[in-house]
């Protein structure tokens, strides 16, 4: 019997035959009472590589029966089969990346491989031309939208404004229409930013010669801006395809622009397709122009803007090249393009031999012809004829050698379209 105040555990074990009740142990006892099962066999299984040896009881370890440590066994056994999969879904990924990234033979194969042959531009016209027009009602809705708002452009330009139009198209056609809609009794001159030989000193001759009807030779582009400043009796309206064109992004060209937009009498409307046109323009050139920003989009095709690009599928016929001397000649006085007609005349007529002509020689042949008075005056001007790359010169023999260097073809082409 028990003393009185003491608690006593009775458990049944053995089979069905056997009702024996028993006593459990005293090491069983202090198990049951201090720490569940099933918690001791979490901690000893799966947080065992987390706990610290000193948290397992070396009487716990001891202690542990024939079908616990079956338990044990399977459970490890589960979670080292869990690491061999995981081990073989890492492998299996590295694998499957050097697979995809392993590497690829280069075809030797090219576009002439292809023989579509070459076309000119005059050919790539006619097919653009025939080409059906896609939502060809949706654009010409576009564009009656903008032109209905040309009244209100040029009342902000009369205000002191200047337009920049912006947004998915050519606004080339647009800025045309206003120009003869809204400018046509006013003192307007049209640029054309994407051409690959258009400078400032261009722009700035274009306005003092045909604008200004200015004959002077000045002698840098600030004598020029002053000039314009100062002739305040004449509105003058600057219309710029593509005033982020490739010769016009540099800072000294955009310092000009700034410039002549900051005059009172002078309007600017361009136009911008570079996604990036606007970091061309600082908080002080900002200033300057300031824009009116005008969304334009009308989804108008580039084809006069990308005209001037070189392919693998368009014959050079000599076309641009003829486009980019008659742009620059004429905007030059007439003994300028009598010193160009004078070395393109001298190259014909030696032919394919002619390696140039030395520049004291052709000095003698300008004095000959009265279109210089001295040699300096010829430097000055072959030197704005090399900075459009329309002549070029060698030094051979401690001399210099001029030369065009355009194919005598093209060159003939030029002299015989062209009046200078």
């Amino acid at each position: 019997m028990a003393e009185e105040g003491e608690t006593t555990t009775l458990i049944a074990t053995g089979g069905a035959d056997d009702s024996t009740i028993k006593s459990p142990s005293p090491e069983k006892l202090k198990r049951d009472v201090t720490t569940p099962y099933l918690l001791r066999r979490l901690k000893q299984t799966k947080y065992a590589h987390t706990l610290p040896a000193q948290h397992y009881s070396s009487e716990e370890s001891d202690t542990t029966d024939t079908s616990e440590g079956s338990d044990e066994d399977e459970v490890v056994l589960s979670y080292q089969q869990r690491k061999r999969v995981i081990g073989n879904d890492n492998k299996e990924n590295i694998e499957t990346y050097f697979y995809n990234n392993r590497k690829t033979t280069t075809s030797n194969k090219t576009l002439h491989d292809l023989n579509l042959g070459e076309l000119d531009h005059l050919k790539i016209s006619e097919i653009l031309a025939a080409e059906d027009v896609k939502y060809k009602d949706d654009r010409d809705l576009l564009i009656s939208e903008h032109v209905q708002s040309f009244p209100l452009w040029k009342i902000y330009l009369q205000e002191g404004f200047n337009v920049l139009t912006f947004g998915i198209g050519s606004k080339r056609s647009l800025l045309l229409q206003f120009c003869k809609k809204m400018l046509k009794y006013d003192y307007c001159i049209v640029v054309n930013g994407y051409f690959p030989n258009i400078t400032i000193r261009d722009i700035l001759n274009s306005v003092t010669n045909e604008l200004l009807g200015s004959s002077a030779s000045f002698k840098s582009i600030s004598d020029q801006l002053q000039y314009v400043s100062n002739c305040t009796y004449r509105e003058i309206y600057l219309v710029i395809n593509n005033i982020d064109g490739n010769n016009l992004r540099n800072e000294r060209s955009q310092q000009v622009l700034g410039k002549l937009a900051a005059m009172d009498h002078v309007h600017i409307i361009a136009s911008i397709d570079h996604i990036n046109a606007p970091l061309l323009w600082d908080d002080s050139k900002l200033q300057l122009f300031n824009w009116i920003w005008l969304d334009c989009t009308n989804y108008l095709p580039y084809l006069d803007e990308t005209s001037t690009d070189s392919s693998l599928h368009v014959k050079q016929t000599g076309e641009i090249a003829i486009s980019s001397m008659t742009h620059v000649l004429r905007s030059l006085t007439p003994n300028a393009k009598g010193i160009f007609k004078l070395l393109a005349t001298i190259q014909l007529e030696s032919g394919a031999e002619f390696q140039g002509i030395s520049f004291q020689e052709f000095y003698v042949k300008c004095r000959e012809k009265f279109l210089v008075n001295s040699d300096t005056t010829l430097r000055t001007q072959l030197t704005e004829f090399k900075d459009h790359m329309l002549i070029k010169g060698r030094n051979r023999e401690g001399q210099e050698f001029l030369h065009v260097p355009v194919d005598n073809t093209v060159l003939q082409t030029f002299l015989e379209n062209t009046d200078i």
